[in-house]
C-alpha cells in the first residue's frame, strides 16, 4: 500500500441526531448504476447522486452538529428511530493524491476503521467494479462492525470507496447487527445506487 493512503482521516459514520432539510426529485432509472424504484428520491449533489428511501430524513452539511466530521457531504436516516441506533447511510468526500487507486483507498479505510474501533471484525470484502461514465472503477465494498467505545453498542458497517479527480468518495451504510433485514436491504441498494457525475 502506498505511503501516502496512511494520511486519509477515519471515515465512519456517527450518530446522526440532527433534522432534516431540503428539496428532493424521484429517482429515475440509469443504465450505469442508480435507481428506479418508486420508492426511492434521487440526492442531486455537485459530484455524485444517490437513491434513497423516500421516507428517510435526509441531512445535508448545513444542518450537521459539530461532532459530525467534516468530511461528511450528506447522510439518510431512517424514519423508524431507535433509541440505541437508528440505521443511516452518509457519504464522505476527501481530497487524496491522484496516484492512489479505489482499492488502496478503501484499504487505508478500514484499516483506519480497524485502529478507531472497539472489537473490530471484518466481515466481508467484495471487489466491485464502478461504473463512471465510460470507464470502470476497481474498488472494494467492506463490511465489519464494531463501537465507538467499549460502552456503546456494536454497529455494522458496510462501505464502498470510490475515487475520482483527486478525491476520495466513502459511501457507509451503519445499523444494528439485529436490525430488520427490509432496513439493511434497503441501506444496500442505497449504498449500491451511489453515482458519480
Amino acid at each position: 500500500m502506498k505511503s501516502s493512503t496512511m494520511k486519509f482521516g477515519l471515515l465512519l459514520l456517527i450518530p446522526l441526531i440532527m433534522a432534516g432539510c431540503g428539496g428532493t426529485t424521484p429517482a429515475t432509472g440509469n443504465p450505469t448504476g442508480g435507481s428506479s424504484r418508486a420508492d426511492f428520491l434521487l440526492y442531486d449533489g455537485a459530484a455524485f447522486t444517490i437513491g434513497y428511501q423516500k421516507d428517510w430524513e435526509k441531512i445535508e452539511k448545513a444542518n450537521f452538529t459539530s461532532n459530525v466530521p467534516a468530511e461528511t457531504m450528506v447522510a439518510f436516516r431512517n424514519n423508524l428511530k431507535n433509541e440505541i441506533f437508528t440505521a443511516n447511510v452518509n457519504i464522505s468526500q476527501t481530497a487524496i493524491p491522484a496516484d492512489v487507486t479505489a482499492v488502496d483507498f478503501g484499504k487505508s479505510s478500514l484499516l483506519k476503521a480497524k485502529e478507531g474501533l472497539v472489537a473490530f471484525v471484518e466481515l466481508s470484502k467484495e471487489d466491485f467494479a464502478f461504473k463512471y461514465k465510460d470507464k470502470t472503477i476497481a474498488t472494494i465494498i467492506s463490511g465489519f462492525e464494531g463501537k465507538k467505545s467499549p460502552s456503546d453498542p456494536i454497529i455494522r458497517f458496510k462501505q464502498l470507496y470510490v475515487v475520482n479527480n483527486g478525491f476520495g468518495y466513502v459511501v457507509t451504510a451503519a445499523y444494528l447487527p439485529g436490525e430488520d433485514e427490509s432496513v439493511v436491504k434497503m441501506t444496500d441498494e442505497m449504498l449500491h445506487s451511489f453515482l458519480l457525475k
